[in-house]
This record gives structure tokens, C-alpha cells and sequence, in this order.
């Protein structure tokens, strides 16, 4: 399942304020299944990154409580692998958010495809050469708008199921895990 959060900065205290999830199999997107919601804040949210994301006060204020985001997150990743560009900030993510909401530590595996073009494509020159449109390029993909969470969730589906093409047969989940 691929996954995305949006977040007010990219502090261990940001706010969440928006997920999105699509599940998949091979290569079909099962969009039927795709999901994203905004999440509740009353924050006072980063000027910086509500003009990435375009989610500011008003809209952050109207979007569903935490704990219901969470546990719809945690019931469409169970028995899945999560998928995400950059990984670590939603496994980070959610790994606190369902410590905080459940007082429970989440069994999460994961797969992250920045860590994955990383090792195909190694030593790239500059920051802008992994993010997620730019990696897309690379395999033909086309280039979403990006910082919206669902859109972001089904860009880094796509681009996983590309970058698995590239890869050995013989290569197994377990091992990109580890990647």
C-alpha cells in the first residue's frame, strides 16, 4: 500500500494534516480503494508549508478527528507493506501518531523508493535528482502536482512498480525492505 502524509514542516512535532493511501497489486492500482483525508488541527500551522500544500487553518480545522485517520490508515495497511518516497517521515509519522492516539507500538514494515533509486541510480549530483517527480522522469512517468497526499501516495505506487522492473526477478520484498 502506498502511502502519504502532509505535514505542517518536517519536525518530530509538525502536525499531520492530510493522508492519502491507495493499495495495489502487481501492476494494477486498485483506485477503488484509494483513500484521502483530511485530518483535524487547530494548530497554527507553518506559513512555509501551507504554500507547499495548499492546507491551511480553516481547511485543517474542518478535516476528521486524528484517531479516525489513523486507524483507517492502520486497518488498510494490515497484512500490506507501506510504500512511500521518503519513507522514513511517514513510518516516523505514524509510528508516533499511533503511540500517542493507542499507546501501542505499530508492526510496520516498509518500502521506500527514494532509498531504492538511491541504489539504482547511486550517485546522482544534487538534491533535486531523487525527489519524487524528478525520479519519476527517469522512467517515463508523468509529473502529478505534487503535495497532495493521495496524489503523492499513487505517485510513489507508480514509480515502485517501475523501479521494480529494473530490478532482478530474484529480488524479494524482504530484501528491498532492507534497502
Amino acid at each position: 500500500m502506498a502511502l502519504d502524509f502532509e505535514v505542517d514542516g518536517l519536525t518530530r512535532s509538525a502536525h499531520l494534516l492530510q493522508a492519502g493511501w491507495t493499495v495495489f497489486e502487481g501492476t494494477k492500482l486498485r483506485l477503488d480503494e484509494a483513500c484521502a483525508m483530511d485530518i483535524r488541527s487547530y494548530a497554527k500551522l507553518d506559513r512555509t508549508a501551507v504554500t507547499i500544500h495548499g492546507i491551511g487553518e480553516e481547511r485543517a480545522s474542518q478535516g476528521a478527528p486524528m484517531g479516525e485517520v489513523i486507524d483507517a490508515v492502520v486497518r488498510a495497511l494490515a497484512g500490506r507493506i507501506m510504500i512511500a518516497h521518503a519513507a522514513q517521515i511517514e513510518s516516523s509519522a505514524l509510528h508516533r501518531a499511533v503511540q500517542k492516539l493507542r499507546g501501542a507500538n505499530l508492526p510496520l514494515r516498509s518500502i521506500c523508493t527514494l532509498a531504492l533509486e538511491r541504489r539504482l541510480h547511486p550517485n546522482l549530483i544534487g538534491s533535486e535528482a531523487y525527489r519524487l517527480n524528478a525520479t519519476r522522469a527517469r522512467y517515463g512517468l508523468p509529473e502529478y502536482t505534487a503535495h497532495d497526499a493521495l496524489t503523492d501516495a499513487i505517485a510513489a505506487a507508480e514509480l515502485f512498480q517501475a523501479q521494480l522492473t529494473r530490478l532482478s526477478p530474484e529480488v524479494t520484498l524482504g530484501e528491498l525492505e532492507r534497502v
